[in-house]
């Protein structure tokens, strides 16, 4: 536990902001002590302060100046009648002056002797009193060693320096440490959001400096990672539902492809055996034949829809969609005069966009030969083409019975018809909206069907260019 706080950052950047703080403190401290000028201190030097303050103060409070003097210094000071005073001789000292002062000649003579000896200094100056007219001479006696008063002052105040330095390291310590690790934990707490899929938390970057590029550059990778998680979760349901249409289309593929070669086959046993009306091989070849035709266009839009599942993209160049639908319309002509059907044409020209000009061709095909075939004969087929706000919107309404409801969420699916009746009758294979949706889907469009009242309308939408 100890050595899990210890490695958090938190606590590592405390303490190191405060182990360098106080060092350097400390060796300011040092510096200072070290690298001051000297300024020599002698309790001679505080003589001359005595001598001055003595004039402005009575005899008594004199005294008590005196012996706090000498106390302090550890001088020795002898006073004399001036008036008395012989400088050749041993004089004997007043003993009414102060309580630590020489009373005696022995004790004079025996201050001069140890100045002597040791080399000390000694003098003597003149002192008065304010209360009293007699002039006195004080003869002092220096026991003292010169010192450096700056280091002493310096070592007196470490005390104070060092409780500064380390409060103020505290201090200072905390507040960086707040500064810098708060924001880390929320980055922290952030990523570790990030790493349980939860991308709804941001960081806070409005900070200027590094830690605010890092909260930037998370933000970034969240919204990145939230949006490729998105379409990887989008791509996998597609190829789920991909797979799943795949199933679908081939169980009914091979279905529809059983029921012909289940004809075909009892066609050509009937031929072989001579059963009844089987004799007659004329009949039935040609019968055989239009099963193998009806198998042959099948197997090729089962193998259409299967590469247009398969494939990721589309050839496409620049078409015209007015084209299209004028060639496709100029192919259909013998269909719609069979079923005595009449066009209603508005198409405009110069209607491009980016596609495949056949595959299209084929979609158009299958909605233009189901509006024909699911038309009451003698009425007319309205086809229109216009480019609506940047998109190319190609309507196709038919006139006859309209779709159950029902039935018209399904129509683009394989296989799927509205009537039994009409399944292999109108030579229809169930795969043309199929292949339709495909096709217009593929290049980024969308196409649908609905009831108009009297019939079904077809719209297909795709980007115009």
């Amino acid at each position: 536990m100890q050595r899990r706080i210890i490695n958090r950052l938190a606590v590592k950047v405390f303490l190191i902001s405060f182990i360098v703080q106080v060092l350097s403190g400390l060796l300011i401290c040092f510096v200072l002590y070290s690298q001051t000028p000297e300024m020599l201190y002698s309790p001679k030097d505080e003589l001359d302060d005595l001598l001055t303050e003595l004039k402005d103060v009575s005899k008594e409070d004199g005294e008590v100046l005196i012996d706090d003097f000498i106390r302090r210094t550890g001088m020795d000071l002898a006073f004399f009648e001036q008036s008395k005073f012989i400088t050749t001789q041993i004089n004997d000292p007043l003993d009414d002056i102060g309580k630590l002062t020489l009373k005696t000649v022995s004790e004079y003579r025996k201050a001069m002797e140890s100045s002597y000896e040791t080399e000390h200094d000694m003098g003597s100056f003149a002192v008065m009193f304010n209360d009293d007219p007699t002039e006195y001479i004080v003869q002092y006696f220096d026991y003292g060693v010169k010192t450096n008063l700056i280091p002493r002052a310096v070592s007196k105040s470490y005390p104070l320096m060092i409780a500064v330095v380390v409060s103020l390291s505290l201090v200072s310590s905390f507040i960086y440490t707040m500064l810098f690790a708060r924001p880390v934990k929320k980055l922290s707490a952030v990523s570790k959001n990030m790493a349980e899929m939860d991308f709804s938390v941001k960081c806070d970057d409005r900070r200027g400096d590094e830690i605010g590029d890092l909260a930037r550059d998370l933000n970034t990778m969240s919204e990145a990672l939230d949006q490729k998680i998105k379409e990887l979760e989008a791509e996998i349901k597609r190829v789920k539902e991909l797979e799943s249409q795949k199933e679908v289309f081939f169980a009914a593929a091979s279905h529809e492809l059983k029921t012909p070669v289940t004809v075909l086959e009892g066609n050509i046993r009937g031929m072989i055996e001579g059963v009844g009306p089987y004799e007659d091989h004329e009949e039935y070849l040609s019968r055989s034949l239009r099963t193998v035709k009806r198998m042959e266009s099948l197997i090729n839009e089962i193998l259409t829809a299967s590469k247009m599942q398969s494939a990721s993209d589309v050839a496409m160049t620049k078409t015209d969609m007015a084209e299209v639908l004028k060639d496709k319309i100029r192919e259909s002509d013998e269909l719609f005069m069979i079923r005595d059907i009449s066009l209603d044409e508005d198409i405009d020209s110069g209607l491009y966009f980016n596609g495949n000009r056949d595959l299209t061709g084929l979609a158009v095909s299958a909605f233009i030969s189901n509006a024909v075939f699911y038309s009451d004969e003698g009425t007319t087929i309205k086809v229109s083409a216009h480019n609506e706000e940047g998109q190319i919107a190609v309507l196709i309404k038919n006139s006859g019975a309209p779709i159950d409801e029902k039935d018209l969420e399904h129509l683009f699916e394989p296989f799927y018809r509205t009537d039994s009746s009409r399944s292999s009758r109108d030579g229809g294979s169930g795969l043309g909206l199929y292949l339709a949706k495909l096709i217009i889907t593929k290049q980024g469009g969308d196409c649908s069907l609905c009831n108009t009242g009297n019939g079904v309308a077809a719209k297909i939408i795709l980007p115009s260019i």
